[in-house]
């Protein structure tokens, strides 16, 4: 990483504190990922560590959300502890460490059915240098155990070319090659006392690359990254008079375009002429990207906060969710200021692009569609431009010609599955957010997915339902939906769906909880719109007689449902 990006507010001679440290963590996320950045640049993991150690003791609450990580290593596990705090901190984690020193330690807890020590894990992180000279395939196998074991997904990482992990290891095995540089990653001078232990840079990138893995499996990974224009994307100011053409800076473009592949959705926010952007845009032959590949463009002469929350409401993403990039140090400013939980990046120099692409937190879910999630969100964007110029609802959706294809969940959709409940944050029912190991111990004959296609396209698998058999009931443990497909009524379809497959199975309710979640506003009268009645906290629905509200398809609508077999 380049050793400034964060560095847009004057810091002048005071050196990063436990106050600082405390003080960021109040502001927001963004802020605290800045400040421990800079206490770790400045003071290195060791002492950083120790102040987040003595700010965490003395706040209120936890900094961060709670992570349960098991760490399994052939190393001495406290070498590792401090720097993994560290580093989940900055990915927005209060972490809570367990630890498993060896593959023989693994492999005897893994032996004993009574032991609780792989009890309540989010992730196992199995760290085997190769000087241990373990294969491949016993790796494997015992990460794959332990991933059935604690229903939790498993991290192999290792300093090595190629992948850690043989595929076929399953897909709670998730291989984690860390790139050495050309530099060496041991430390052997104290070999015969202590082992061999990691070098401190080294050990930060173990941690860093865990903790963006556990960002992106917990739903907390950005989805959005909004560049500015002018010093930025292209070095000079577009329409500045004698300056000439603004020379596009390859190498950023380059990675923006990656991290598009990768699944990220870019924007611009940019204090411009619309005209004359679109018009710079054409000249550009060989640019790796074109405005087209900007799913939001939010062009104007207002601040650049207000140019950003445009850019946000356009595609319906949250700031948690968002990276902003620009060269102006006041511009980074003001939109932090203005979003305290946004990962603001100013545009440091040429190999910006490629600490931007070696972030950890910008790896990416990489699915399937991953390639096609900007396109999707551009759709979306298309939608709300409809939405707009309609005359009402009804001529809204009948304009749209949407169809949902309610699809079983088979092995295959497991990935998006799994991604869909981590991500979702304002349209879903609980706070359940099953894994993917967890996902594939399922058998209910009630789970399914939603496919949304419209006029403009396929927006992809949109919505989750997880359901099991309660008694005469089928009772929803998890809905999740897009906020790229709300407002379609895919969310009836998915209830007329769950409906049809009740009665087939010859249950006569559908029982649901919503609970109060930070941002799940739009799902809370859900169940009340679609008929359901409230006792005690529990929503119900009779299907014995007729549920007006779940008998039929949704109205401009067509539907697949290859759950049931039907095509209405």
């Amino acid at each position: 990483m380049t050793a400034d990006w964060w560095r847009f507010v004057p810091s002048g001679d005071a050196l990063p504190s436990a106050s600082a440290i405390a003080g960021a963590a109040a502001i927001g996320r963004g802020a605290l990922g800045r400040e421990l950045r800079e206490a770790r640049a400045v003071l290195g993991t060791s002492r950083a560590a120790s102040l987040l150690r003595l700010a965490s003791a003395e706040a209120p609450r936890p900094f961060g959300e709670p992570f349960r990580l098991l760490l399994v290593t052939t190393q001495q596990p406290q070498a590792l502890e401090e720097t993994l705090r560290l580093a989940f901190a900055i990915a927005g984690f209060s972490v809570e460490i367990r630890a498993i020193e060896g593959l023989l330690d693994l492999r005897a807890t893994l032996a004993d059915p009574s032991s609780d020590r792989l009890a309540d894990a989010d992730l196992s992180l199995v760290f085997v240098p190769d000087a241990t000279g373990e294969s491949d395939a016993l790796v494997a196998d015992l990460a794959a155990r332990l991933a059935a074991r604690t229903l939790a997904p498993v991290a192999v990482a290792r300093f090595s070319a190629g992948g850690a992990v043989p595929h076929g290891a399953g897909h709670g095995v998730i291989p984690l090659d860390l790139p050495t540089g050309g530099a060496a990653v041991f430390d052997t001078r104290f070999a015969s006392t202590f082992g061999t232990i990691l070098k401190p840079d080294a050990a930060d990138r173990l941690a860093d690359a865990a903790a963006g893995l556990a960002a992106r499996l917990k739903g907390k990974a950005p989805k959005l990254v909004v560049t500015d224009l002018d010093e930025t994307l292209w070095g000079g100011v577009l329409g500045e008079a004698g300056g000439g053409a603004p020379t596009l800076r390859y190498a950023y473009a380059e990675a923006l375009a990656a991290l598009r592949l990768r699944g990220f959705v870019l924007a611009l926010a940019s204090r411009n002429d619309a005209a004359e952007v679109e018009r710079h845009f054409a000249t550009l032959d060989d640019a790796p990207l074109g405005i087209d590949d900007f799913s939001a463009c939010s062009i104007g002469w207002s601040d650049k906060p207000s140019l950003v929350a445009d850019v946000l409401e356009r595609l319906g993403l949250s700031s948690g969710h968002t990276v902003f990039i620009d060269d102006d140090p006041v511009n980074c400013a003001k939109v932090a200021a203005r979003f305290p939980d946004m990962d603001v990046r100013r545009y440091a120099g040429e190999s910006f692009a490629q600490a931007l692409l070696a972030d950890p937190l910008l790896a990416g879910a990489q699915p399937a569609d991953a390639p096609l999630r900007a396109e999707q969100y551009g759709r979306r964007a298309a939608v709300e431009r409809l939405r707009a110029d309609a005359a009402d609802d009804a001529v809204f959706l009948h304009s749209l010609k949407t169809e949902v294809t309610i699809e079983p969940l088979a092995t295959d959709l497991l990935p998006r599955a799994a991604e869909l409940a981590a991500r979702v944050n304002q349209f879903r029912f609980t706070a359940l957010r099953p894994n993917l190991v967890q996902l594939g111990t399922r058998q209910s004959g009630l789970d399914f997915m939603a496919r949304l296609d419209d006029a403009f396209g396929a927006h992809g698998l949109v919505g989750l339902v997880l359901a099991s058999q309660r008694g005469d009931a089928a009772m929803i443990d998890a809905f999740c939906l897009s906020c790229r497909a709300l407002q379609r009524r895919v969310e009836s379809a998915m209830l007329h769906a769950l409906a049809l497959r009740a009665r087939e199975l010859g249950l006569t309710r559908i029982l649901g909880r919503i609970e109060i979640l930070e941002r799940n506003e739009p799902a809370r009268d859900c169940l009340a719109r679609h008929g359901f009645a409230e006792r005690n906290g529990e929503w119900q629905v009779d299907l014995t007689g007729r549920a007006a509200a779940l008998d039929s398809p949704p109205q401009g609508i067509a539907m697949i449902d290859r759950l049931n077999g039907r095509h209405a």
